[in-house]
């Protein structure tokens, strides 16, 4: 005759395993929130500790700018330097009669992202994960534009002669130039943009934004040794700003 007790075991240990089994898979299901949250935690604690800059005199120095979206950052230089040839470097975004007052905008990210994405409303998940896992060759986007001296996206930025000379050189060390030593241009772009070749491999610890912090660093400028988000770029210059 069979033994109730033994069906009463039986059943509490299947019971058993089954809440174990359900909890090991709530916890695994948490661990990519719990990581994502984790990497938001640190770039914020970098973002609010960021690494201080050096005094600049930059009162006789041309303007430059921060320009950030939400997701991403610029940095934005005169396109007529004494210190560079843009136009040398840059054809297609520089023409001849490109205003004198122009400006360009240096961004880094991942290529084909750049070229799938003209605007956010382009955006696919798809192209974004392939991007964040390095899957492409990165480029360095050049953009003319007017003066964003009235653009409210944009930080004035105090640079001076030093400090410019080593934003030109970040720059400039970004690309991956062919054999004769020219930017390697890629298709793309609308208007006066165009895509360059770069070094490097974008993911989530060398995103474009950690690209500007890094430029910012080389200027002597307030930064975020760690710097995925855009915020990441803007929140250390809240004491850099001009006036």
């Amino acid at each position: 005759m069979p033994d109730p007790a033994s069906g009463v075991v039986a059943g509490t240990m299947r019971r058993t395993r089954l809440s174990q089994s359900l909890r090991l898979l709530s916890a695994l299901a948490a661990l990519p929130f719990l990581a994502l949250l984790g990497f938001l935690l640190v770039a914020i604690g970098f973002a609010l500790l960021p690494a201080p800059g050096r005094a600049q005199q930059a009162d006789s120095e041309p303007p430059l700018y921060l320009c950030a979206s939400l997701a991403h950052t610029d940095i934005v230089m005169p396109s007529r330097d004494a210190l560079v040839d843009w136009a040398g470097l840059f054809p297609a975004v520089t023409p001849p009669d490109l205003p004198s007052e122009a400006y360009l905008a240096f961004g880094w990210g991942d290529l084909v992202f750049f070229q799938d994405t003209p605007t956010w409303a382009d955006t696919r998940i798809s192209t974004a994960l392939a991007a964040l896992a390095g899957r492409h060759d990165t480029a360095l986007r050049v953009v003319a534009l007017n003066p964003p001296v009235a653009n409210p996206d944009c930080l004035p930025l105090a640079v001076d002669r030093e400090g410019r000379q080593a934003l030109i050189a970040h720059i400039r060390a970004s690309l991956q130039p062919d054999t004769a030593g020219k930017a390697q241009q890629r298709p793309g772009g609308t208007g006066l943009e165009a895509f360059y070749l770069a070094r490097g491999r974008y993911g989530p610890f060398n995103t474009c934004n950690q690209w500007v912090a890094e430029a910012l660093a080389a200027a002597g400028l307030p930064h975020a040794r760690f710097a995925p988000f855009s915020f990441s770029v803007t929140w250390p210059l809240g004491e850099g700003r001009t006036s």
